[in-house]
């Protein structure tokens, strides 16, 4: 009985070690990276291994390119919860010091991550809570981001001109029930074929921080995906997986529902490939909506597009990405 009471022990102190590891040996393999290449590296190849075991197991103007909106109804978390959060800010915080040690000073990090020196336990607990609480993949996931951020160029309209061009992202100038922002991707729009996935990156980047720019009083936002009527130029897996890791790894908790309207069959044979790289929380975030009633319940009629069977007029309540107002 002795024997074993020591080694539980004993395997409690080594999980122990393993979700307390310090930022030297999570950030380092980031910190070259940046050194080598200087250009953005995709979610989705560094986080697929990650996401696939996690999966089976548990705004835009030159002076401030960036402006984050944070958790407004934050609440006490309490006891291990609240704990967490203390441990992944003092550990975010090493990663931030070790990025401008690296770059000798050259690194504005109030630029690139602000929300890092602005609310840092807002921004702890959203990478906490996308991890299911996982320490360890949450100083991953957000020590990743930081330096993607650092090694990332702000995404401006000249970089993405395909895209806005062929009319693909839209903002609705209405809120969700939640009142949260709602952004609409036009599948139909895309052509895999003249969009490669750099672009894609950027596309995501730019409408994700357009997004966040636009959530006063609320945290999260919903991103409806219209996907009637697309062909088969348009269907495009390495995109989907984009954009659900982008949500997923690198902006946890910024979209509350990700709507897929009126999917053909064949969608979810792409589906089918994309999801098991993500955690079953992401999958949780995700709607498959074929009629009106399913999209009510997340944005109301009077605001719904009359393409999706609500009372809208689709040019006046949606507005390309572009032009929609940063708040």
């Amino acid at each position: 009985a002795a024997t074993t009471t020591s080694t539980f022990k004993m395997k409690e102190e080594e999980k122990k070690k393993k979700e307390m590891m310090t930022v030297s040996s999570v950030s380092k393999d980031d910190l070259q990276a940046l050194e080598e290449s200087g250009s953005p590296r995709s979610p989705l190849y560094e986080f697929a291994s990650d996401s696939e075991s996690t999966s089976t197991s548990a705004a835009s103007s030159p002076d401030s390119p960036r402006s984050p909106v944070y958790l407004n109804d934050r609440h006490s978390l309490g006891g291990k919860c609240e704990e967490d959060v203390m441990w992944l800010k003092s550990e975010s915080r090493k990663a931030l010091a070790a990025l401008e040690y690296s770059f000798h000073g050259t690194v504005d990090l109030s630029m690139d991550v602000p929300e890092m020196e602005s609310e840092p336990d807002c921004t702890c607990e959203r990478f906490l809570k996308g991890s299911q609480w996982n320490r360890s993949k949450s100083m991953k996931n957000i020590t990743s981001y930081i330096a993607w951020r650092c090694s990332s160029p702000v995404v401006m309209e000249e970089h993405i001109t395909e895209s806005l061009n062929a009319k693909k992202v839209f903002m609705l100038s209405a809120r969700d029930r939640r009142g949260g922002p709602v952004a609409v991707i036009i599948a139909k729009n895309h052509d895999r074929f003249k969009t490669g996935a750099e672009e894609t990156i950027k596309v995501l980047t730019y409408t994700l921080d357009k997004l966040i720019s636009s959530m006063v009083g609320a945290s999260d936002g919903t991103m409806i995906m219209d996907l009637d009527g697309i062909g088969w130029r348009s269907l495009d897996v390495e995109a989907l997986k984009h954009i659900m890791l982008f949500f997923q790894n690198y902006f946890p908790e910024r979209v509350s529902t990700a709507v897929f309207w009126r999917a053909p069959k064949v969608f979810f044979i792409l589906w089918r490939v994309v999801k098991p790289f993500l955690s079953k929380a992401t999958q949780s975030k995700v709607l498959f909506a074929s009629s009106t009633k399913d999209l009510e319940k997340k944005v109301k009629l009077e605001h719904l597009p009359k393409r999706f069977g609500g009372k809208a007029d689709d040019s006046s309540i949606m507005v390309p990405i572009e032009e929609s107002p940063d708040t």
